[in-house]
């Protein structure tokens, strides 16, 4: 099966995402939609992995703007949303989505967080690294990154 990695409107994406991540991305789109990218994989028919790259604070990040600038500034790109749905999920699909990414843009600095522990081996599978904590009111997230 060939995979096609390609942008696609939000309007496809978002109806994927569970209604939580909807809540923390759709009414904040209009002000972000300039400045990030929506990538889908899709093996001809069907959405199968998806994610946004920002260049600027993404809405989940508001907690901490200083780290995200700190990254930005850097040349760093974010990736936040990164979503398979359950019915693709154990393809790694979630794996091709970053690898494709990666190969797209060969030279580009991400940076990203984590929210469930569980998910920094698959990160640091993908060549992530764990750079620190950081404390997001009673919870922690894992920031890592990407450097080609």
């Amino acid at each position: 099966m060939e995979l096609i990695f390609k942008e696609i409107p939000a309007d496809k994406f978002f109806p994927l995402l569970p209604d939580s991540w909807q809540e923390n991305i759709v009414p904040y789109w209009e002000q972000y939609k300039l400045n990030t990218k929506i990538y889908g994989l899709f093996d001809g028919v069907n959405l199968l992995a998806g994610g946004i790259v920002f260049s600027t604070c993404s809405p989940d990040m508001q907690y901490n703007p200083e780290e995200a600038m700190n990254w930005l500034d850097k040349g760093y790109l974010y990736i936040g949303f990164l979503w398979v749905p359950e019915a693709y999920r154990g393809k790694k699909l979630g794996s091709e989505w970053l690898h494709l990414l990666m190969q797209r843009f060969p030279e580009q600095k991400f940076w990203l967080t984590v929210e469930e522990e569980d998910l920094i081996q698959f990160y640091k599978k993908n060549r992530f690294k764990l750079i620190k904590s950081l404390k997001n009111g009673h919870d922690t997230d894992w920031l890592m990154v990407y450097e080609p």
